[in-house]
């Protein structure tokens, strides 16, 4: 009898021990990067929400497909990689993830790309892991981000098929992190970005109020934040800065460009119509696309440093 309890004694310990590994387990798969749900906006292009193991939150981001994009087909039991190429375009301060595909004329802009284009959702973040507020992993985010939709869109791992973009509060995102990850992608683009950013020392009129709640109140820590500093490793990179003749950002990008130069660092510079705005930011795009159409198609790189008006 003795012998028959301990047994059902040590087959339930074991049935509790099963039970428990299978809870933890299935926590944490819920608090693991991974995507919820997509719907398709209309044709070519969805919405994709998904969980942020970063953020703790669940989070979205936007697809713009390419003409002739077909998902992966399993052959012979295996899935086939199409390894398409990328750009990820960050949006501005106070925007989101859909501002520039509900926009009519962003998004017809957006549709002529030959390449898939993946807009996320940075918040207020800056794209940064925040020294001031631990918890804001935003480049950390953009990472796992990356990493997510790189493989549910089969998208090649290859530095040469991989750009990024970003305008305003994106476009210094953009900056940020191809210095700080310079061996995963081989373009950039910038639109109205805050590229000499954060700094000191401008007029107020051709500068940026720094969010100190963001970067912190040090001005000598603002050096390592600022991607002029980091130049250097943009070198064979292909790049393009587009600012406005009337753009407060005019003056850092100014700077920016300079500061390629001296590096002798081929990159395109234009300067367009108009301020910091986004009317602005909607021309950029046509630039952008032809750009970035180009560039994965192989053509070489042009070094146009005398801005355009």
């Amino acid at each position: 009898m003795r012998l028959l309890n301990r047994c059902f004694l040590r087959t339930g310990l074991f049935a509790l021990i099963a039970l428990c590994s299978s809870s933890l387990s299935t926590l944490a798969d819920d608090h693991r990067s991974r995507i919820i749900k997509t719907e398709t906006i209309q044709p070519r292009i969805e919405s994709v929400t998904w969980y942020s193991q970063q953020l703790e939150q669940e989070k979205r981001f936007s697809v713009v497909l390419p003409k002739g994009y077909s998902p992966p087909e399993p052959i012979h039991g295996e899935t086939t990689r199409k390894n398409w190429p990328v750009l990820y375009l960050l949006h501005g301060r106070g925007r989101h993830e859909r501002s520039l595909i509900d926009d009519a004329e962003a998004r017809s802009s957006l549709l002529q790309a030959e390449f898939v284009i993946i807009l996320p959702d940075g918040d207020d973040g800056w794209y940064i892991d925040s020294p001031i507020r631990k918890r804001d992993r935003y480049e950390s985010y953009l990472t796992e981000l990356i990493d997510l939709a790189d493989r549910h869109y089969e998208l090649s791992p290859e530095p040469k098929d991989r750009a990024l973009c970003g305008w305003s509060m994106g476009g210094y995102g953009a900056m940020h992190y191809m210095v700080e990850h310079p061996d995963d992608f081989s373009a950039i683009v910038t639109l109205i970005g805050l590229l000499d950013f954060p700094r000191e020392g401008l007029p107020p009129e051709q500068s940026y109020v720094v969010p100190l709640q963001r970067f912190g109140e040090d001005r000598q820590d603002w050096l390592k934040w600022n991607s002029l500093f980091k130049a250097d490793r943009l070198k064979q990179k292909s790049i393009l800065l587009l600012t406005a003749d009337e753009a407060f950002d005019r003056t850092m990008n100014e700077n920016f460009s300079q500061k390629l130069q001296e590096l002798q660092i081929p990159h395109q510079y234009k300067v367009l119509k108009g301020g910091h705005s986004f009317s602005v930011v909607r021309s950029g795009l046509t630039h952008m696309i032809q750009f970035g159409n180009d560039h994965f198609s192989s053509s070489p790189t042009k070094d146009t440093n005398v801005p355009s008006e």
